[in-house]
């Protein structure tokens, strides 16, 4: 045991000189005996960081956030019932006047958002419609306004155009997003729940 434990010592020694791991090493030197010699030797520090990079839109968990826009006949039927007062079921009297309904929406529950990247470039965050409206709802991305308030601005007025949102090294970004649909998405949009999905990403530069 004893044999092997220094053929192992040997054999390391060996490693470490023939591929120069060994540790700098310099001296002074006076044959008279004068002082103010020097020797110097030198490490090196490094210090290894991951790259890491945050997003989330809305509540933490794994199941998409859901931006409920609710669209409702404003003030109600006009000249009959007013909208608080509907009720679903049939042939039921409305005291209609023969003028056209008017349409409004009520944005949906307010939205946070937040990024986060320690990355030399700082980052940066877009979107993407992922999964459009159906064509029979007459609705496009462009119909979805966004609002933004906060230090992340949403990377679009709306959901059809995206241009990239900057992050800043090491600096919490964060706003609430407010989706909404405009008055061109009123005057198109056809009865039904309709909905399209809006993929954001997040990117390390």
């Amino acid at each position: 045991m004893k044999t092997s434990f220094k053929l192992l010592a040997t054999a390391t020694a060996l490693f470490l000189t023939s591929t120069g791991l060994q540790a700098e090493s310099t001296y002074g030197y006076s044959a008279t005996g004068a002082t103010g010699n020097t020797a110097t030797a030198r490490v090196n520090v490094t210090v290894s960081v991951p790259t890491l990079v945050l997003l989330r839109v809305g509540t933490s968990g794994a199941a998409a956030q859901a931006a409920n826009i609710t669209v409702a006949p404003t003030p109600g039927i006009p000249g009959g019932v007013a909208a608080g007062a509907l009720v679903g079921g049939n042939s039921q009297a409305s005291g209609w006047d023969g003028t056209a309904p008017v349409f409004g929406a009520t944005p949906s529950a307010a939205i946070n958002a937040f990024a986060w990247t320690n990355s030399a470039g700082g980052g940066s965050v877009t979107g993407a419609v992922t999964t459009a409206f159906p064509g029979p709802s007459g609705l496009v991305a462009a119909n979805i306004d966004v609002t933004s308030t906060g230090t992340l601005a949403h990377p679009g007025a709306n959901t059809g155009t995206f241009a990239p949102t900057p992050l800043t090294r090491n600096t919490l970004a964060t706003a609430t997003w407010t989706y909404s649909l405009s008055a061109a998405g009123l005057a198109n949009a056809a009865a039904g729940a309709h909905s399209q999905v809006v993929t954001y990403t997040a990117t390390a530069l």
